[in-house]
């Protein structure tokens, strides 16, 4: 007995236990049942396979379900899960029911009055064989619609995937109270098995066509060359160059010789042996053959593709076309490289005009001086005041030009030093500076507070002039009232995770206007008068370009008849953007 089609089921009939036979056959033996249910199954089995669309493959699922169970209505439902829920039965295909009916169960969730509910809510295949007897559908408001549509008896199986993941529901109705034997739901078992590997598989090749086109979308929509790569490069699958680079047509191994200039194809390599290794994201900007024979630049970036084995499958890349971006930055580094020398030259003209100048003033400001105090000497008895007034101005103009010559050769020197930072111990210095100043100290009577300092790193003469400038300048700027007093604190603090020094200078002189503060550092600025204090106005500034050097900060607060507090902050160890 052969069953070629779903649709012969239709000239077999079943006994009680279940076993097919032909109308015009009172029985047959168990053998040929057997045989015919294995036939019918593997029928039902290649109709499946053959189906490739998922609408057309659930359809076939609820007709096979209805050929083997014999029923007049079948359904097929797919799980939809909510989080923390079981989830709801959506209908995908159905057998024997009207739009009407289709349209009303379209949705079936655990706790509706049907079989698939119960199922669902059991997570196993449920049987009613009468509705009309069914303990849990007694008060259900779905049960007289089973029975008004002439149905008494259903049952749902689950399909289950080979995981164990619940995938949807297959029901089948009969229009009489019916109980179906065993053998029809072990064949139903069988359906529901293949029916939810199929599922999985249907599932999966659409979900893939899908990532396809959305890929094939998304390389269309881009102007980036796109390329594929095997595991270890020495293939290139597949390239569309968007006539920038020429097209590989097919896969080809010299891709290397092909696109990439001699001088760059060790770089190239290199970064793909590390990216390979790591297995992580390959990017280079390197130069290439264009589609022209031309020399342009890409921008390439890579992604390895990585198999369930945890080695890499394939790499999948893009390139961008910066040759235009690549020129203008190569002549803009040209025009800054040509503007950073002349800048440099000139620099370093200013530099030598600037210690020419002072170093030749200094030979005629020398003789002012010597031959004003031979020419005060000489006329000593004979001047008048006047003329003794006019010869003291001389002199001491000639002395303030004298030190304003000095300071603009420290200025203007002093980026010719040129020297490794070093180790230093601020106390040694101060300790110095106090020495050198020892006559000025004596005279004003100033008393000098400090604690102990902590070493740091620099140019140990910058270091000196530093210090040397403020307290050249407390001093200086003391108040004839009160005794100088020049206290130095200093401690260790963390700046962007680096170790810093801060040092205070405090004193109780004259004092300043704080709304000098932002001005008191620039070139030659003078907030009191030549006449009564002298100096360049060079020191501060000067102070200000030391502790910048020195990858620092200086600033000052201060008030009028009060005093002055200059903070210095300074690494403690100087990194490699020290410009000694």
């Amino acid at each position: 007995m052969r069953i070629s089609t779903i649709s012969e089921l239709a000239d077999y009939t079943q006994d009680s236990e279940g076993y097919i036979s032909t109308k015009s056959s009172l029985s047959k033996e168990r053998l040929e049942a057997e045989l015919a249910d294995a036939r019918l199954l593997h029928q039902l089995s290649i109709e499946l396979i053959q189906e490739d669309g998922t609408a057309g493959l659930y359809k076939k699922i609820v007709e096979a379900a209805v050929a083997i169970m014999r029923s007049q209505y079948a359904s097929m439902q797919m799980l939809y899960p909510d989080p923390g829920n079981v989830g709801r039965l959506r209908l995908l295909a159905s057998s024997g029911f009207s739009q009407e009916a289709e349209k009303f169960w379209e949705w079936v969730h655990r706790n509706t009055g049907s079989s698939c509910g119960a199922a669902l809510r059991a997570q196993r295949r449920v049987v009613i064989p009468d509705f009309s007897t069914c303990d849990f559908m007694q008060n259900m408001p779905t049960l007289p619609l089973f029975l008004e549509a002439g149905i008494f008896s259903a049952q749902s199986t689950p399909l289950y995937s080979r995981s164990g993941k619940l995938l949807g529901m297959i029901s089948t109705h009969w229009n009489f109270p019916h109980t179906p034997p065993q053998r029809h739901l072990d064949l139903l078992d069988i359906l529901a098995r293949l029916a939810a590997d199929l599922i999985e598989r249907t599932q999966t090749a659409e979900a893939l066509r899908d990532s396809e086109q959305r890929l094939r979308a998304l390389t269309t929509a881009t102007n980036d060359v796109i390329y594929r790569m095997s595991p270890d490069w020495t293939e290139m699958y597949y390239l569309d160059g968007r006539n920038f680079l020429n097209n590989t047509g097919e896969s080809i191994n010299n891709w290397l010789q092909k696109y990439i200039p001699p001088e760059d194809r060790e770089q190239v390599n290199t970064v793909i042996q590390e990216a390979i290794k790591t297995k992580c994201v390959f990017q280079l900007e390197h130069r290439v053959f264009k589609a022209d024979g031309t020399a342009g630049w890409i921008f390439s970036r890579a992604i390895p593709i990585i198999g369930k084995d945890g080695n890499i499958t394939e790499w999948f890349g893009a390139a961008s076309d910066i040759t235009e971006k690549k020129s203008f930055l190569m002549q803009l580094e040209g025009i800054v490289d040509k503007r950073t020398k002349e800048l440099q030259r000139s620099n370093e003209d200013l530099q030598q005009f600037a210690h020419v100048a002072s170093h030749d003033l200094k030979e005629p400001v020398r003789k002012i001086r010597t031959f004003g105090l031979r020419l005060k000497n000489e006329l000593n008895n004979g001047l008048t005041e006047h003329a003794r007034e006019y010869t003291e101005k001389i002199l001491e103009s000639a002395s303030r030009m004298a030190t304003m010559i000095e300071g603009v050769l420290n200025y203007s020197s002093m980026n010719a030093i040129e020297q490794q930072p070093e180790m230093l111990n601020l106390n040694n210095i101060i300790s110095d500076i106090l020495d050198d100043l020892e006559v000025l100290i004596q005279q004003k009577d100033a008393v000098i507070l400090r604690n102990q300092l902590p070493q740091i790193e620099g140019v140990e003469v910058l270091i000196y002039q530093l210090f040397y400038n403020l307290i050249n300048n407390s001093l200086k700027f003391c108040r004839q009232s009160e005794k100088p007093v020049i206290t130095i604190n200093a401690n260790i603090i963390s700046v962007d995770s680096r170790p810093f020094c801060r040092i205070v200078v405090t004193d109780n002189g004259i004092g300043f206007d704080p709304d000098h503060s932002s001005i008191i550092f620039n070139t030659f600025t003078r907030l009191n008068s030549k006449n009564r204090y002298d100096g360049t106005g060079l020191g501060l500034s000067l102070s200000k370009k030391i502790v910048e050097r020195h990858n620092g900060t200086i600033e000052a607060d201060g008030l009028k008849n009060v005093g002055a507090i200059f903070t210095i902050t300074l690494p403690v160890k100087q990194d490699g953007n020290f410009c000694g």
